[in-house]
């Protein structure tokens, strides 16, 4: 596990230290609240917190209680607060404050190891649950929630002046693979494009059904259409097996770029009516949508080879 130890005593701090890295743990040590809370802000991957309360000015239980609100969104924190005072109300403070442990110090290694079996059960079965959660099952992709909080997430980071595209597309005929050679054969065609799909952007979603999304960042409209292209060709090259059948599928596609002053919804529509495009006209192409003044225009930017 990765743990952040906030301890000012030195020869506490390097003794817990040795203690967590006899363990083989990844031991992040700070005597000073500021720059562990700085560090814990801008490293999303740590898994246990150890603070000391007999910080100045309560600064251990600000800890907790930051680390509390920061564990809500991230889901995978597990807090220990460790004091070398034991009364009623000190324990009840930590715990209030958002710990979810307390041990005295000094602290006795057998004791402070088995805490840290208990923080590593939870923390793992925290992971699973924010896993299935956000997760679509079938292909491992974002869920259309997950999708969807992921990309406001990321138009509210980038700002109005960075690039954000969005890529939209489906299956062609689906519904045709489904009815020939059962769910399971379908099943296996969805794992299949999202597999595909993945290569592109860790941004990928399935909306439902055998539709997904992509979301491109810091790439131009171009850009985006090369890989909703490149996708749509793997696609197309990648045969899939079902007993003695080989199954060859296509996919349709469309493009929008990020407009200043857009909600998730209004770029995934504009993409969507790309894709509308892209399957009124053939299907198994790609459709970048182009702005003109206040007009929009639809151009298929790549197209199948015929």
């Amino acid at each position: 596990m990765r743990i952040l130890l906030v301890e000012d005593n030195n020869e506490d701090r390097e003794a817990i230290s040795s203690i967590l890295e006899k363990r083989n743990e990844t031991v992040f040590a700070f005597s000073q609240s500021d720059s562990a809370w700085e560090f814990v802000q801008k490293t999303p991957d740590i898994d246990v917190v150890i603070v000391s309360l007999n910080l100045a000015d309560s600064e251990g239980l600000d800890i907790c209680w930051n680390c509390r609100i920061l564990a809500a969104q991230r889901k995978t924190m597990y807090v220990v607060a460790i004091s070398e005072h034991v009364n009623a109300h000190i324990l009840v403070e930590a715990l209030d404050s958002g710990a979810d442990d307390f041990l005295h110090k000094p602290l006795q290694e057998d004791i402070l190891l088995a805490r840290l079996r208990v923080a590593e059960r939870v923390v793992t079965l925290q992971k699973q649950l924010v896993q299935l959660a956000n997760h679509d099952s079938l292909t491992n992709l974002y869920n259309r929630r997950a999708f969807l909080e992921k990309t406001h997430a990321l138009i509210e980071k980038q700002g109005e002046d960075n690039p954000i595209c969005a890529i939209m597309f489906d299956i062609d005929h689906f519904k045709s693979v489904n009815d020939r050679f059962g769910h399971d054969v379908g099943d296996e065609v969805i794992r299949t494009v999202a597999r595909i799909a993945q290569t592109e952007s860790k941004l990928s979603g399935r909306l439902g059904g055998e539709e997904f999304a992509i979301i491109i960042p810091d790439h131009s409209l171009y850009d985006a259409a090369c890989s909703a292209n490149r996708i749509r060709e793997e696609i197309e090259s990648t045969p899939i097996i079902a007993g003695n059948n080989t199954i060859e599928i296509t996919s349709s596609f469309g493009v929008a770029l990020y407009h200043p002053g857009d909600d998730v919804d209004a770029l995934l529509k504009r993409a969507d009516t790309a894709l509308y495009h892209s399957k009124r006209n053939g299907r198994n192409r790609v459709t970048v949508e182009r702005s003109k003044s206040k007009r929009l225009a639809m151009q298929t930017y790549c197209v199948a080879a015929q």
